[in-house]
């Protein structure tokens, strides 16, 4: 998860040392086996890598493929692309009509959802081992192949509209989405430290104030972790506000090229503090944009975790430096920009959006609920690794710890929203998550 990230950026500042001796020692092991030796002799790793990842390297199983190159602690950037062309640079003023970005489901695909409902609850099938033939749609599966195409290599994102969420029980409508979510990609991704695979966002007394998942407030664009695609079904909306915010990475980043290209390596330097929802290391040094291995730009930051404002009392006394106003004004500019290119979306009852969370940036307008209107969302991190990009091996690394299977942290459901990961609750109360912390603000 999240750990190992705040793992490959502590490294990155001490290659040249003990990790470069040790593959001297240690030679053909994979450079991440040696990071966890490393650390290990430390005895740090625990709090970097979940217990089933450290045994799965120390052991090799991953083989050395991807972890061999020796810039995997580097910020990976090279030049990067100066003109994005392709479906996935748009702006808001060119996908305007619905129809372009929402498919509505029918009579017939509801019936076939509450068929393949009714036969996935009558086998008593494991939620962990939803698939495509336990949980059957003939007609519209075929349609959410598509889906999964157009967020991979589309606009990246689509919404399903015509769900109704008042047919289910609360454990029905996380089945539902999960059913649906599965053709897009197979496999879900844990979102806490305990296994978590799912997250209620939606207010919870006492906390309402607090940034993070449970919040009313305002949210700048920002990632969620490193996930592939973010699947958010709408229970029930807010009674007023709430817009999604969505925001072309392409555009965002051909644009700043155009009129900014100055911020560029400002952007993709790794000199950027981090805090983290952990508490060792509370923070962690590393870049806000990165490119794919075939030089598709992309983001991943929050800006929770970069301003000073936000840092919680655990990072005082440290001597932490403030962003640098060259760091300020580059942040400011990538929110300024995406906003001008971003197309909002009010998500009513029923609905179901996929996101590419690295194609596209999120945000979401301040909300407000009443006695009878109350925001409540499912959110699920989808991947899919046929159709899955491919990241420079320090976001990779990331991306795997999500969905790989660990057999100490099996992974399981939350199905009551007034009962959440203790886990993440504490996180949320305490930090702000972003990519390299744990979890988002949504």
């Amino acid at each position: 998860m999240h750990i190992a990230c705040i793992c490959i950026v502590r490294l990155g500042l001490r290659e040249d040392t003990g990790i470069d001796a040790r593959e001297k020692n240690f030679p053909g092991k994979p450079r991440l086996q040696l990071a966890i030796i490393e650390m290990e002799s430390a005895g740090l790793e625990e709090h970097f890598f979940p217990r089933g990842v450290r045994q799965k390297y120390r052991l090799g199983e991953f083989g050395a493929g991807p972890f061999v190159p020796n810039n995997l602690f580097t910020t990976h950037w090279a030049e990067g692309p100066g003109q994005v062309t392709g479906r996935s640079a748009w702006s808001g003023a060119t996908v305007v009509r619905e129809d372009q970005h929402a498919i509505q489901l029918t009579k017939e695909h509801r019936e076939e959802l509450i068929d393949a409902l009714t036969t996935f609850r009558e086998h008593n099938y494991d939620l962990l081992d939803i698939n495509k033939e336990n949980f059957h749609l003939p007609t519209l599966g075929n349609i959410l192949e598509r889906v999964s195409e157009q967020v991979y290599d589309g606009e990246g994102f689509v919404l399903l509209r015509g769900l109704n969420p008042r047919e289910f029980t609360e454990e029905e409508n996380i089945i539902v989405a999960s059913g649906v979510s599965v053709y897009v990609g197979g496999k879900f991704g844990r979102q806490s430290p305990t296994g978590s695979m799912i997250t209620h966002l939606t207010t919870l007394k006492g906390i309402e104030t607090q940034a993070g998942y449970y919040s009313k407030q305002f949210q700048t664009f920002h990632n969620d972790h490193a996930c592939d695609v973010i699947s958010l079904y709408c229970l029930s909306p807010p009674a007023s506000g709430g817009q999604v915010r969505l925001a072309s990475a392409s555009k965002t980043y051909q644009d700043i090229v155009e009129t900014r290209p100055d911020i560029i390596p400002i952007l993709a330097d790794s000199n950027w503090i981090h805090q983290t929802a952990r508490q060792k290391p509370l923070y962690i040094r590393r870049p806000l944009l990165y490119q794919t291995d075939d030089g598709k730009p992309f983001f991943c930051f929050s800006r929770a975790a970069l301003l000073e404002e936000f840092r919680t009392h655990r990072l005082e006394g440290l001597g932490l430096p403030p962003l640098t106003r060259t760091q300020r004004e580059a942040l400011d500019i990538v929110e300024t920009v995406a906003d001008k290119n971003s197309l909002e979306i009010g998500l009513q009852s029923g609905d179901l959006i996929f996101i590419n969370n690295l194609a596209v940036l999120h945000g979401r307008r301040e909300f407000e609920d009443n006695e009878i209107a109350k925001r409540h969302m499912l959110r699920l991190w989808v991947h899919n690794p046929e159709r899955a990009w491919k990241l420079p091996n320090s976001i990779k690394v990331l991306r795997d710890c999500l969905y790989m299977d660990l057999p100490d942290i099996p992974g399981w459901f939350i199905f009551d929203p007034m009962d959440p990961d203790p886990t993440v609750l504490q996180e949320v109360t305490s930090d702000n998550g972003s990519c390299g912390t744990l979890g988002s603000s949504k």
